[in-house]
């Protein structure tokens, strides 16, 4: 398979249990929670940097130790299509009026490139999920989530350092979370 700029693409690896567990203590949280069971990991591919896909078994109690480790934000409209994780977050302003967060218009769209279609691992679905709680951060250099798209929006050649995208997505009936690591140097 032949990638970005002609370079030679890794096949995407899949990991045992022992180095799962070992990168969710690197990108996730360490130690790791009581209720996490069943993680299973994949490495999706390797460029410029580190990209993980983890699905793992979590609780409400312990979901609240990821949240509150890192200055995530609440986003929605989450899709997984065509190997692609979509998302909305922020708001646009409505002026005096009060739109439910579930009809607001999103202010940013965020997407992410993960698999070529057909390529995921099989438990990697986030498209059977109905409308996932989910969380996100998006960090360039220092600058953290709307600070960080702005600026590159406006000053995208010249805005420079690591480049970091993480994901959470929560089924709470089915007790399980999804959580998707990027980081590139730009």
């Amino acid at each position: 398979m032949v990638g970005i700029l002609g370079l030679t693409a890794c096949r995407p690896r899949g990991m045992s249990k022992a180095r799962a567990s070992q990168i969710f203590g690197q990108y996730v949280l360490d130690p790791i929670p009581e209720s996490v069971t069943n993680i299973r990991a994949h490495q999706p591919g390797i460029f410029y940097g580190s990209t993980y896909t983890l699905r793992f078994n979590i609780n409400r109690d312990d979901l609240a130790l990821i949240t509150n480790s890192r200055p995530f934000i609440k986003v929605w409209n989450v899709k997984y299509k065509d190997g692609g994780l979509y998302w909305g977050w922020g708001r646009v302003e409505a002026g005096p009026l009060v739109i439910p967060e579930a009809l607001a218009i999103p202010k940013y769209g965020q997407a992410m490139s993960l698999y070529d279609p057909g390529r995921e691992p099989l438990w990697f679905r986030p498209e059977l999920w109905d409308n996932p709680e989910a969380y996100g951060l998006y960090k360039i250099g220092d600058l953290v989530n709307t600070e960080a798209y702005e600026r590159y929006r406006e000053k995208s050649s010249k805005l420079r350092g690591r480049k970091t995208i993480q994901v959470l997505l929560y089924n709470e009936k089915e007790g399980e979370a999804y959580f998707i690591f990027s980081s590139w140097s730009r």
